[in-house]
């Protein structure tokens, strides 16, 4: 797979005048202003920190904004140290928080990308695409996640074009060839049904019975070895379906 898409998308920042966008429940503990003043500040350092290309720092601002408010998840903190974990390639830290975002926010577009970034580096397009779909849905105007769509799409195709060629290739013979194809004519050695004639097309399921396990006729079992004893063969109809 080739790189994974470079992801330079700014981490959000809400005007100072409005608090970070917060989920609520009647059994949830409300931020207090306090609270919320520390939060905005330390995202707004997480900013600045990830922005200069400190990223442990951005990390650690994030956490503590996050840690203050335990009852509430806020999906822009979320996404914003999802897009640290990625600059560190921890991949996995980075989906958890760009999930938690989503199940906080389904509506929130940047954690779809976040985590379709990381689903991308990590060989895994199928779930990528489905991620940047969801983006194009909330963002159709994002020419960025089209490009990343399209390319996810090319590369699970692909694989399924792939694993279908590989199966082909792979399959037992008798998987892929009919037995019943083969005619036998000039024969004069010994047929499963005995006679000296094969059996005839419509009686092909009769005869693959003929040759499971324990259906062998013993008279065509005997015949065949007479046969071999005189250094001659069965016809290779019935040593295909052996």
């Amino acid at each position: 797979m080739s790189s994974p898409p470079p992801n330079d998308d700014p981490p959000d920042a809400p005007s100072p005048s409005s608090p970070p966008t917060e989920t609520s429940s009647t059994d949830e503990t409300p931020l207090t202003t306090d609270d919320a003043a520390k939060s905005l500040e330390l995202k707004d350092l997480g900013n600045t920190a990830l922005l200069s290309g400190r990223i442990n720092e951005a990390i650690t601002h994030y956490t503590s904004a996050i840690n203050l408010q335990p009852n509430t998840p806020n999906a822009i903190l979320l996404s914003n140290r999802a897009q640290a974990y990625i600059k560190v390639e921890n991949y996995g830290l980075a989906i958890t928080d760009a999930t938690a975002a989503i199940q906080t926010d389904p509506a929130y577009p940047k954690a779809y990308y976040r985590r379709g970034t990381c689903e991308f580096a990590l060989n895994k397009p199928k779930a990528a695409r489905k991620d940047f779909r969801m983006v194009c849905k909330l963002k159709p105007k994002d020419k960025d996640a089209r490009a990343k769509y399209r390319e996810c799409d090319r590369l699970v195709k692909e694989a399924a074009f792939c694993a279908a060629i590989v199966s082909v290739e792979t399959a037992p013979l008798s998987d892929t060839f009919d037995p019943n194809s083969i005619r036998v004519e000039g024969y004069d050695g010994p047929h499963p049904k005995g006679g000296t004639e094969a059996m005839e097309d419509k009686e092909s399921e009769e005869e693959d019975t003929l040759f499971e396990a324990g259906n062998m006729p013993l008279s065509f079992i005997m015949a065949t070895i007479e046969r071999f004893k005189d250094q001659k063969l069965i016809h290779k109809r019935y040593v295909v379906r052996l």
